[in-house]
């Protein structure tokens, strides 16, 4: 698999801010909420909202971002499409 650039992380943590956005915005700020809700597995959205992160000393990235397919899912389960979803501030420009 190919490395992930600098612009591919940002995006992907876009995403995930996003989708923790979305989520507090159907559900507030507890996981255990959307999870009872909607009827997902906590580990499941916690790994959505989950950012990549790069450690300043070694370089090394923690993470792996999020699918455009799990994208979807999400977005079906809250019932908006994947337009809704991208189209707002946070992805102008990218």
């Amino acid at each position: 698999m190919a490395e992930l650039s600098k612009e591919d992380i940002i995006l992907a943590n876009k995403i995930a801010n996003r989708i923790k956005f979305l989520r507090e915005k159907y559900c507030g700020p507890k996981q255990a909420d959307f999870v009872k809700k909607y009827n997902i597995e906590k580990q499941l959205i916690s790994r959505w909202e989950n950012p990549i992160k790069i450690d300043l000393k070694s370089g090394k990235k923690s993470g792996r971002g999020i699918t455009i397919y799990s994208v979807n899912t999400f977005c079906r389960t809250i019932g908006i499409s994947l337009k809704e979803f991208f189209d707002d501030e946070i992805f102008k420009g990218h």
